[in-house]
């Protein structure tokens, strides 16, 4: 099941691009990681793109702790400068890293190296290594990254060793993978009237029982962002949930259904995530795009 996403992805890419994409920048694009060492959690997304000097730079969350925008070329909108300035590099190029705390440069192993990790393994990946810049016992070490599915692993030291944080779900243009075989979780959005009818649904079609545990009696939250990213409404932030812990056993399939109102949005482009709320290591999220005219 893990090969086989990976092959679908390199079909995938060999219709589009020549190159290997490193790092797909398609908006509402979502990728979850799992840490350990007590690395901060990891989510990463993008959103809509923003038009500077005629190229497009798409608004990218998580990657670091600020919002970066990326172009398709991996360089990046410096806003300080109001100039373009380097991202990322596959090459073997040196580059700045744009953590900046640090002042650390990353170079990539200009080979094809092998990962094996909790998505699967592949034979195509590529290593960023990053020198120590002026922090001696923390920052960046090296990042690993997939073609067509992006990064997979990021590994950092800290004090107390090293930390890493390895990617257990993406959905990319629509196209979900999370780390169990057999287990799938997706999002349905339809425009309306005034109301957009929001269906997420998790499947397990393997023969083992998938328990969820939650902190309350909310199971799954929904919300929506504008163009530039930003959160605009959030379905739980009005709704009260017993305070009392459940627990879910997941065979087959489970669906939840929302008719979330949209009647005070002006026309624009807007995504929708729909994710579980659940305690533990598994996350469960997906997004879609919708235009209001």
């Amino acid at each position: 099941m893990k090969q086989s996403v990976f092959l679908f992805l390199f079909a995938l890419g060999s219709l589009v691009a020549q190159v290997p994409d490193y790092f797909p920048l398609v908006p509402g694009s979502t990728w979850v990681y799992r840490t350990t060492g007590g690395m901060s959690p990891l989510t990463i997304r993008v959103g809509e793109p923003i038009l500077r000097q005629g190229k497009l730079f798409f608004a990218l969350d998580g990657y670091t702790s600020s919002r970066l925008y990326v172009s398709s070329a991996l360089t990046r909108w410096d806003e300080r400068t109001e100039r373009e300035a380097p991202f990322l590099s596959f090459d073997g190029r040196e580059f700045p890293s744009p953590f900046g705390t640090c002042n650390q440069i990353g170079t990539a192993h200009k080979d094809d190296q092998e990962y094996r990790g909790p998505v699967g393994i592949s034979s195509a990946a590529r290593v960023i290594r990053y020198s120590p810049g002026i922090c001696a016992d923390t920052g960046l070490t090296r990042e690993v990254f997939v073609p067509w599915l992006g990064l997979v692993q990021r590994a950092e030291t800290s004090i107390l060793g090293e930390r890493t944080a390895d990617l257990i779900y993406a959905q990319i243009g629509g196209f979900t993978y999370i780390q169990e075989p057999g287990i799938s979780f997706s999002l349905n959005a339809t425009v309306n009237e005034k109301t957009l009818s929001a269906r997420i649904v998790l499947q397990n079609r393997t023969a083992q029982d998938l328990t969820l545990d939650f902190a309350s009696g909310q199971i799954y939250d929904f919300q929506i962002r504008d163009s530039r990213g930003e959160v605009i409404y959030t379905w739980s932030s009005t709704r009260l949930f017993p305070q009392a812990t459940q627990r879910r056993v997941i065979r087959g399939e489970e669906v939840w259904f929302e008719s979330i109102p949209i009647d005070t949005l002006r026309p624009g482009e807007y995504s929708i995530e729909g994710r579980l709320v659940n305690s533990g290591a598994k996350r469960f999220s997906a997004s879609s795009t919708f235009s209001l005219q």
